[in-house]
């Protein structure tokens, strides 16, 4: 994909680090093949391991791409994880080579690893391809594992995702359609490049020879200036981004005319900040689930979706819509075959871009699949126009008397609320039933609901037992790099 995005484009900007460096597709192409090169004389080859440490920047680039050339996997380390999380997970994949920058060199030397830092002398010579040459690689198989994305480990050691170059090449050419790319695509990625919603972008936006935005860190007022000044097209933001940047006092629609789709996700979005975002943006919305393990989004609640919808209480407003094209997306029953409409069951995909498995486990590889189809764990219902919703994930089921309870189930209804802005719904031990469900919520400002409102709320749609029993106030939740709330974080609240 780089090498015909350059013949194609070669003078189109590429990469535009904001406030950075800026390269075109023949730049891009030739760094690349340099950087290739010294790689493969300092012994990387196919099937080996490159680390990347590293805040937003070229150096996402630059190893990626040039890894895929030789048929090695990129394995993003993110930042600010602590020595003894850096250490596991090097200690799992093995890499022969760390490359980071000033920041992130140090928790991979303190972990043993021979690391290349960015602006080094040794870092200027790899972009200059000095070293011990060693001919031409061989092209790398579509097989070959480009990424090995380690998952959160919210709930238990993390596991590596492998993803493959046709994978990845599937991936791309899924969202160009799905996201009806315009023949020249200007994206802005302002969430962390080792996180596999924007470092699968890396490669997503070649495919068209497009143009690629970083922000190295998120502001509102950044954001705005960004989309305004480069003229981006299209973008992906979490809901606490998308509520600083319409809070922001820079806010003005009039300088948003680019921008023709916002993507949101990665974690859950309340209905007045969904009608919020269709009111005050001047562009189409796209609400997307998907997972690591399939290169990201599989279904999609598109522009057309958003569109129609009808108000707050229009049963799309909660949905992450329907499978995208090239996707096959099933609820499933616990025996294997399709839920009912409006009944519970469990995600399934199946997908040219789903991953090749588990680094070096093959148990949870075999686990995660059952007839060629990829168990997320995640439990939804489908209703009778195919839209799907999801419930919560089959680990944090609040069992409560013999009475399953989902956590999103419970979370919509207490966002029905005007003075909430965010909630999240946790199981808590009880001597008597087991668990109980608890409440974690953020007020909007313009008010604090009371605790017996939240639970008349719940009460009014859903089974009593569902009412929290626990209602703590919350200025924010304790959260992943990407936005979502770390659960397994949520007791400790209460105590």
């Amino acid at each position: 994909m780089l090498r015909d995005a350059a013949a194609a484009e070669p003078d189109r900007w590429a990469v535009v680090v904001v406030g950075g460096e800026r390269l075109r597709y023949a730049d891009l192409a030739d760094r690349v093949g340099r950087l290739a090169s010294w790689l493969a004389g300092a012994g990387v080859g196919r099937g080996d391991r490159i680390a990347v440490c590293a805040a937003n920047g070229l150096t996402f680039f630059d190893a990626y791409l040039a890894a895929a050339r030789l048929g090695a996997a990129c394995v993003p380390v993110p930042g600010g994880m602590a020595d003894p999380e850096v250490a596991y997970l090097l200690g799992d994949c093995r890499p022969r080579l760390g490359i980071a920058d000033a920041a992130g060199a140090g928790a991979l030397r303190r972990c043993g690893l021979d690391t290349v830092v960015e602006g080094s002398d040794r870092h200027r010579a790899a972009l200059a391809g000095a070293g011990d040459q060693r001919g031409e690689p061989a092209p790398p198989e579509p097989s070959d594992i480009a990424l090995i994305i380690y998952t959160s480990g919210t709930t238990g050691r993390p596991k590596g995702v492998c993803l493959s170059q046709a994978a990845i090449c599937a991936n791309a050419a899924m969202i160009r359609a799905d996201q009806s790319f315009a023949a020249h695509e200007v994206y802005l990625t302002s969430t962390p490049l080792y996180h596999a919603s924007a470092g699968t972008r890396v490669f997503t936006m070649l495919d068209g020879a497009h143009t690629h935005v970083v922000l190295r860190r998120f502001d509102p007022g950044g954001w705005l200036e960004a989309v305004e000044t480069e003229g981006v097209t299209s973008t992906i933001a979490v809901p606490t981004q998308v509520s600083r940047v319409l809070d922001c006092d820079g806010f003005d629609r009039a300088s948003l005319a680019s921008l023709r789709l916002l993507v949101y996700g990665a974690a859950p979005s309340g209905r007045s900040l969904i009608l919020r975002m269709r009111d005050e943006f001047p562009c189409g919305l796209y609400h997307g689930y998907g997972l690591t393990e399939s290169c990201a989004v599989v279904t999609g609640l598109d522009a057309a979706d958003h569109r129609a919808l009808e108000g707050p209480d229009d049963p799309r407003l909660g949905s992450v819509g329907r499978p995208v094209p090239g996707a096959e997306v099933i609820v499933r029953r616990p025996g294997g075959e399709p839920a009912a409409v409006g009944e519970v069951g469990e995600i399934t995909i199946r997908t040219p871009k789903v991953m090749s498995g588990y680094w070096g486990d093959a148990a949870a590889t075999e686990a995660a699949f059952a007839g060629g189809w990829l168990l997320t764990g995640d439990l939804a219902t489908v209703d009778a126009g195919g839209y799907i919703t999801l419930v919560g994930r089959s680990k944090e089921v609040i069992i409560s008397g013999g009475v399953n309870i989902y956590p999103a189930q419970v979370e919509r209804a207490i966002a029905a609320h005007p003075d909430v802005a965010e909630v999240a719904v946790f199981g808590v031990p009880d001597d008597d039933w087991g668990q109980v469900p608890a409440a974690a919520v953020r007020a909007t400002g313009g008010g604090r609901p009371t605790a017996a409102a939240i639970g008349d709320l719940v009460a009014a749609t859903l089974d009593r037992r569902a009412r929290p029993r626990h209602v703590v106030f919350v200025e924010d939740f304790p959260r992943t790099a990407t936005g979502k709330v770390r659960r397994t974080a949520l007791a400790a609240l209460l105590e």
